[in-house]
Order: structure tokens, then sequence, then C-alpha cells
């Protein structure tokens, strides 16, 4: 018997011609995930922080306009696919002075979009559905029109390719829903955060910190979507009723 296997890959990223990290990977969209990290970890704001992009075997290599410090002080990272490794800790921004979600444009989403969202979502994995070795991620407007999707064998890495392929797409954020398959860890919600996406959706569970880092940014956090319910568990007022 034949059995399909997910491939791992590893590539090296250079930002300023310093080693920033290397990320364990599905090698595909690599662009889109480079951009995606980097606006989902607040290394930049705009796409137009990017001077240039190269990618070559193994390696990306990013020029900003700017300079950071984003790791310059710290050794290499190894970015891994699960939670709470590699990429570190919550960005110490998020706790301190969080990005804004609150002050994003109000926006709403219907029950049955969000129901709908988790279903595209996992209709979309085919990957999944022929290995069992990824998780996925979509955003979608207020209508449930799906703008991006992405599979990664990292939930954070799926969230970060669907945030280069909107962003690059010139989505804009502040009036999306973004669904992933994952735990929505205080990281998961903290790469939204960053970006004001104000509302979050999963068919798995939420943690304690991912709840305190929705209600502290103003994000609406919904867990255990999964057949025709879901719970909420901060910031309901973005869900119609």
């Amino acid at each position: 018997m034949k059995d399909e296997v997910i491939v791992e890959s590893t590539i090296e990223l250079h930002i300023n011609d310093e080693h920033y990290a290397a990320f364990l990977f599905s090698p595909s969209d690599v662009k889109e995930l480079v951009v995606g990290h980097l606006l989902s970890e607040g290394i930049i704001e705009s796409l137009l922080e990017i001077k240039s992009l190269e990618i070559s075997k193994g390696s990306v290599d990013v020029l900003l306009t700017k300079e950071t410090s984003s790791r310059s002080s710290m050794a290499p990272q190894l970015i891994r696919t699960e939670c709470g490794s590699g990429a570190g800790s919550i960005p110490p921004r998020l706790w301190m002075k969080p990005r804004g979600v609150k002050d994003a444009v109000s926006v709403r989403f219907s029950p049955e979009i969000i129901i709908e969202s988790v279903r595209t979502l996992n209709s979309s994995a085919d990957v999944f559905r022929r290995t069992g070795g990824t998780h996925a991620s979509a955003l979608f407007d207020e209508s449930g029109k799906a703008l991006a999707f992405s599979e990664d064998i990292g939930r954070h890495n799926a969230i970060d390719k669907v945030v280069g392929k909107a962003a690059l797409k010139g989505v804009d954020f502040k009036r999306t829903l973004l669904a992933s398959t994952g735990r929505l860890t205080s990281e998961m919600v903290a790469k939204a955060a960053q970006l004001a996406i104000p509302l979050i959706v999963s068919m798995s569970a939420p943690t304690d910190k991912g709840i305190k880092m929705a209600e502290m940014t103003g994000l609406t956090l919904i867990g255990f979507a999964r057949g025709k319910r879901f719970n909420v568990y901060s910031h309901p007022e973005r869900v119609e009723r």
C-alpha cells in the first residue's frame, strides 16, 4: 500500500544582512510566508518597508527601508511548527501597547458566515485530506467571500502565509475574519491583533492566555466552531444576533 506523506522543509531568513531565523515549513508560498511573518510579528507595518526580497535555494534575503532590532541582539531562532517554540514569547509591544483592534472600523459577522467560513476552510484543505499532516488558515470578508487560503505543517506558518497572500492583494485586514484549524493560543491571537483583524475563529479550543490577549486587544475570539454551533470567548458585539 502506498500513502502520501507531507513534506517538511527548512528555509533560512536574513533581514538586513543578519540571520533572523530558520523556518520549518511546507515548501510552498515562500514569499507569502516571509511577507506575512514580517507583518504579523510587527517587524514591518507596510509592504512599502520592504526594499527587496530575494529567494534562493534554502534562503530568503530581505532588505528593509529601516533598521530593525527584531532579533539582531539575539541568537538565530528556529521557528518550529508547534505552538510555544521558536517564534518565542508574545511580542512585548502587544502586552504593553496593543495595536488597537478596538479602534478598527466597526464590523459585524453573521453566525451563518462564521460557520460557513470554517466549512469552507475544511473543504479547501486538499493537502490535509491527502496526508493528514497540515493546518489550514483563510481570510474572509464580511459577505463570507474567501480572500486567501493556505496550508502548512505549522499553524503559525499557515496564518503567516495567508496574511502574506492577502497583503500582496491589498486586502484591508480591518474588515476580515481569520479562520484557522489550530488552537487559539496567545501567539496565534497576537498575530491577528497585530494586523487589527477583528475576529478569529477556529474549530479548535482557545487557551486562557489566548482569551486574555483577545480581551485586551479588543479582538473577537471564537472557538469550537463545529456543525451549527460555536463558543464566543471575547467581544461578542461583532457577532450578529
